[in-house]
Parts: C-alpha cells; sequence; structure tokens
C-alpha cells in the first residue's frame, strides 16, 4: 500500500482491479478490500467476480471439476458460458465454501458504491487542476460505475436495461466536458494530394 500511496502523491494515476470470490475471501474482505484501495490512494479501482478464463489454470481445473455432468442453461453448457446471453449467465461459476452467488453478487455491488458514492469521488477529484476538471472526474467516474458494476454485475434484464439508460444519460454531460473548441485552420489533406506532394519532395 505504502508504493500504491507514492505514485499517487507523484501524480501518477493508478486502477487497482481487485477479485472477489477466491476461496480464502470472508465477509470482512470486501470491507477490508474497500478501506486498502481507498487508503492507497487509488484513483479508480475495479471490482470483480471470480471467473474462470479458457485457458488458464483456474479454468481448466474448473471444467474438469464439472465431469460429465455439467449444468446447461438453454441448452448451452456452463463450461461454455461466453455463449450464454450476458442476463441469463450466472454471476459465480466456481462454488465458494462461505457464500453463495447472490451474497457474492451483494457485497461486490455493495464495495462499487461505497469507493463511488459521490463524496467519495468528489475527495478524490482534487487530483483535477481546475473546476472543470474536477466535475469530468466525477462524471466519468460514475459512468465508469455505470458501466462495469450495474451493467456487468445486475442480475435481470430490468436492472440492466436501467444501468445502460443512466449510463448514456451520464455520457451526455461527459462528452460536452471533453468537447474541444472548433479548429477551422486544421485541415487534412487529401491522400492524393498528400501522396503528390510526398513525390515532389523525394524528386
Amino acid at each position: 500500500m505504502k508504493q500504491l500511496k507514492t505514485f499517487s502523491d507523484r501524480g501518477v494515476h493508478v486502477l487497482g482491479s481487485f477479485i472477489f470470490g477466491l476461496p480464502s475471501d470472508r465477509a470482512d474482505t470486501f470491507d477490508a478490500t474497500h478501506d486498502l484501495a481507498q487508503r492507497a490512494g487509488l484513483t479508480f479501482a475495479q471490482f470483480v467476480m471470480l471467473t474462470p478464463f479458457p485457458g488458464t489454470v483456474d479454468f481448466e481445473k474448473w471444467e474438469k471439476a464439472q465431469g460429465d455432468d455439467v449444468p446447461a442453461v438453454e441448452g448451452i453448457p456452463l463450461t461454455r458460458y461466453w455463449l450464454i446471453p450476458a442476463y441469463k449467465r450466472p454471476k459465480m461459476f466456481m462454488p465458494h465454501p462461505n457464500m453463495n452467488s447472490e451474497e457474492l453478487r451483494e457485497r461486490t455491488q455493495r464495495v462499487w458504491d461505497r469507493f463511488y458514492s459521490l463524496a467519495s469521488v468528489w475527495k478524490r477529484s482534487r487530483c483535477a487542476p481546475n473546476l472543470r476538471a474536477r466535475l469530468a472526474f466525477v462524471f466519468i467516474s460514475k459512468l465508469y460505475r455505470q458501466l462495469y458494476a450495474s451493467t456487468g454485475i445486475a442480475t435481470d434484464s430490468a436492472r440492466r436495461n436501467r444501468a445502460s439508460a443512466w449510463a448514456r444519460w451520464l455520457a451526455v454531460p461527459c462528452r460536452k466536458l471533453f468537447q474541444a473548441h472548433p479548429m477551422p485552420e486544421l485541415q487534412i489533406p487529401r491522400p492524393a494530394a498528400a501522396a503528390q506532394e510526398l513525390f515532389q519532395v523525394i524528386q
């Protein structure tokens, strides 16, 4: 944590990524992870649920553990979960010794909500140089949270649709804050003209 705080103190922004769902995780792991992310001075953070990706050791162990009796969703085996529609795809694939899927999802969502609360985001926005930049930081943080937390962790299509609508709404002020003034004097040369000029230079 000391090293991460050093980055923050020197103006280097860090996005931390944390995985929940490891066998060693307990109920207090979530609060401890959130507190660590805050104390380390992370500018952004993402909190994801353990997913066995193809080609990894975790996936091979998980697929082997399923044996021949693999659960299916709409005829698609769970070991090929990426083919299952997102709104019907389970959020947890590897059974956890202490928590079920819904408990893990809710606790993960709660960490997102705490880290990206308005008060917390506004405090971190002090890294921006002026008020306009701080506002942009707040909107980007909220948009990031909506895209990754709400649309990614939501358990049903209604929640996902609401999260997507919020993300679209937040994108509007973000775009305006990052919009630059027109630059009419900046011209993009036609490819043919540019090639002709280059040919003349070579000659």
